[in-house]
C-alpha cells in the first residue's frame, strides 16, 4: 500500500484546494498518470500518481489541503482495498483538518465551518455567501459581505439604523488599539467592500515581502528604440514568430548573463554572500485581465530570439486564460516587467525576495531630436528602461554596465537576430 499525500507544490501557499480527483473511488491508477487537480493562489496544478493501484479516497474534492495531509491510498489488490474499508485506519502524523478546513460543496465556493459560524451570527444566509466570486469563503470574506450589504442598505435608506446582529461588521481598516482615534464617519451611501481575488492576495504577500525585506535603489536610461520598432516585422519572419518591443528586449537582457552575473544573483540564506546559478531565467510579467502573473523564460541566455518570442507568446496566451502551471512561474533569477501602455512614461518594478535586480520597460514616446551633422532634426521614438536592485548586493556602476549594456543592444536590434547567442 502506497499513502499519497498533498505535496509541496510551491513556496507561497500554506494549503491548496483540491478541485477534483481524475481517477473514481476503487479505480485503478498508473504510476505518472494523472490522478489530482489542485490549485494554488497563482495556478491550477495537475499532479501525478506516485506509483501503481487501486485509489482510495480520504479527501473528498473542494477541500483545500495542507502539505502532507493523507489525501488516499493506493492498493496492490482488490483484497487489500476491501480490508483498508472495512477497518480503516487513521495515519498517526497525517493531520487532522483545522476548524477552519472546509466542507465540500455541491456548487459555487466552499463554505469554512468558521465561515458558516458567521454567517448564522449575523444572520446572513448561506446563499449569500455562495453567491461570491471565491474559491473559498472563509471568516473574513463574511465579514466583508457583511460590511457591502450594510452599506448597500444604507444607500437604499440613509435615515434607517445599521442593523447590530451580532457583531458589528468591520470598517474597511482599524485604528490600533493603543491609537484611540476619534471614531470615523460611517462610509458614504454607496461605498462597496469586495475580497481580493486569491491571485492578488498572493501578489500582496509577495510585494509586502520584497517591500519589507530588500532595500531597493532605482536607476534608468533613455534608449532609442526607433530601429528596434522598424526592425520588428522582418525580424518576425526572419524567425517565424512574433518580435515586438517587450521580446527584444529579454533577448538583450538574456545575453547580458555572462557579461553582468551579479545582477542575477541572490543574498544567500544567511546575508553574507551571494548565490549564483546557471544561466538567465527570466520572470516576465503579465496582466491580461485574468491577474498578474511572472512566468518564466528559462535558460534565455541559451535560447534564440524565435524560442524566446515563442515561449513568450505561449506565456501571453495562458495568461489570457489563466492558465498557467506553478512550475511555469518558479526559478526567476531576474525579472523583466512590461509597461507598454500608451502613456506610460516610468515604472519602478518591484524586487522579489530571491532575486537582485528587476528592469521596467515603459512605452516608447516621440521626441524631437537635433541630427548627428547638425543640420536638421528628426524624430525618435524613445523608452525609459529602468532597473531596480537590491542595494546590500548591487551598486549603480554594475546596474548601469547592465543598463547600457542591454541599452546598446535595442539601439542596434539586428544583432540580436542570431541563433545561439
Amino acid at each position: 500500500m502506497t499513502e499519497y499525500r498533498m505535496p509541496k507544490v510551491n513556496t507561497n501557499d500554506a494549503a491548496y484546494t483540491l478541485l477534483g480527483w481524475l481517477v473514481e473511488d476503487g479505480g485503478k491508477v498508473a504510476e505518472g498518470e494523472p490522478l489530482l487537480e489542485v490549485e494554488t493562489s497563482k495556478a491550477v496544478e495537475e499532479l501525478a500518481a506516485p506509483a501503481d493501484g487501486l485509489l482510495e479516497l480520504l479527501v473528498p474534492a473542494g477541500r483545500e489541503c495542507a502539505p502532507g495531509e493523507l489525501l488516499a491510498r493506493l492498493h496492490p489488490d482488490a483484497a487489500s482495498l476491501d480490508a483498508a474499508r472495512r477497518c480503516p485506519v487513521a495515519s498517526a502524523d497525517s493531520p487532522a483538518p483545522s476548524a477552519d478546513s472546509p466542507a465540500p460543496a455541491t456548487g459555487g465556493p466552499v463554505l469554512t465551518a468558521p465561515a458558516r459560524a458567521r454567517l448564522a451570527e449575523l444572520g446572513i444566509p448561506e446563499s449569500a455567501a455562495l453567491a461570491l466570486d471565491v474559491p473559498v469563503v472563509r471568516r473574513a470574506e463574511v465579514d466583508l459581505l457583511a460590511a457591502r450589504l450594510a452599506a448597500t442598505e444604507q444607500a437604499a435608506d440613509p435615515a434607517a439604523e445599521r442593523p447590530r446582529t451580532g457583531t458589528p461588521a468591520p470598517q474597511a481598516a482599524q485604528a490600533p488599539q493603543d491609537q484611540q482615534d476619534p471614531p470615523a464617519p460611517q462610509d458614504p451611501p454607496g461605498t462597496v467592500l469586495a475580497p481580493l481575488s486569491r491571485n492578488q492576495r498572493a501578489v500582496a504577500v509577495t510585494v509586502t515581502a520584497a517591500h519589507r525585506e530588500v532595500p531597493a535603489a532605482f536607476t534608468a536610461v533613455d534608449v532609442d528604440v526607433t530601429d528596434a520598432l522598424a526592425a520588428g516585422r522582418e525580424l518576425a519572419a526572419a524567425v517565424g514568430s512574433l518580435v515586438g518591443l517587450a521580446e527584444l528586449t529579454a533577448a538583450a537582457l538574456a545575453t547580458r548573463r555572462a557579461t553582468d552575473p551579479a545582477c542575477f544573483a541572490a543574498l544567500t540564506a544567511d546575508g553574507t554572500g551571494t548565490r549564483l546559478v546557471p544561466g538567465a531565467h527570466i520572470g516576465v510579467t503579465f496582466e491580461l485581465g485574468a491577474g498578474l502573473f511572472v512566468p518564466v523564460l528559462r535558460d534565455a541566455d541559451r535560447s534564440s530570439l524565435g524560442e524566446l518570442s515563442r515561449a513568450m507568446m505561449a506565456h501571453r496566451m495562458a495568461a489570457l486564460r489563466g492558465a498557467f502551471r506553478d512550475r511555469d512561474l518558479q526559478g526567476a533569477n531576474i525579472t523583466l516587467t512590461l509597461h507598454t501602455d500608451p502613456g506610460v512614461a516610468l515604472a519602478l518594478p518591484v524586487v522579489f525576495p530571491g532575486q537582485a535586480c528587476a528592469l521596467s520597460l515603459a512605452a516608447p514616446r516621440t521626441v524631437v531630436l537635433p541630427d548627428p551633422d547638425g543640420a536638421g532634426f528628426r524624430a525618435r521614438s524613445l523608452v525609459h528602461l529602468g532597473a531596480a536592485f537590491d542595494h546590500r548586493l548591487l551598486n549603480g556602476r554594475q546596474v548601469t554596465s547592465l543598463l547600457t549594456g542591454v541599452k546598446a543592444l535595442l539601439e542596434d536590434p539586428h544583432r540580436l537576430a542570431g541563433e545561439g547567442r
